[in-house]
């Protein structure tokens, strides 16, 4: 099954505490990124990552949840989602969501993973299959306590 990542710029969006009350109850994610909207939203899943600024303009990766989507959405009347976004990629509306989340996001500390996630350009990026064995084991690490969507 193909996977995506979707980058949260902090420096933007704020960090992603501020949105999971939301999430939590209908995952959502924003791109601008066609056609990757238009195929995450065919049933695959999306990975949404917090992107930090460090110290000498580094950059840290944050797995924050992930949710199998279903709906691609442009904003109401041509506009853009937050000011940024042409899409909102989303569960299906009105059904138990399929993925998890973290209440503290969990760093992503694999190099290659992380070169892999430096490289790709905020928006919406297809994760090669070998990085989603990662992503989940990190999601089902009982020490990271990822928590089903209700």
């Amino acid at each position: 099954m193909t996977a995506f990542a979707v980058k949260h710029i902090v420096g933007d969006l704020g960090p992603l505490s501020k949105v999971m009350k939301q999430v939590r109850k209908a995952p959502y994610s924003y791109t601008s990124s066609e056609p990757e909207a238009t195929n995450a939203a065919l049933g695959n899943f999306i990975y949404v990552f917090e992107v930090r600024a460090e110290p000498k303009g580094l950059r840290s990766y944050w797995l924050g949840y992930k949710f199998r989507a279903f709906e691609k959405y442009p904003p109401a009347g041509g506009g853009k989602w937050l000011e940024q976004f042409k899409f909102k990629n989303a569960a299906r509306a009105c059904e138990h969501a399929e993925g998890s989340y973290v209440d503290e996001p969990i760093e992503i500390v694999e190099p290659r993973l992380t070169a892999w996630l430096g490289d790709k350009r905020p928006g919406m990026a297809e994760i090669p299959p070998e990085f989603v064995a990662t992503l989940d084991d990190l999601l089902g690490d009982p020490a990271n306590n990822a928590k089903a969507f209700a």
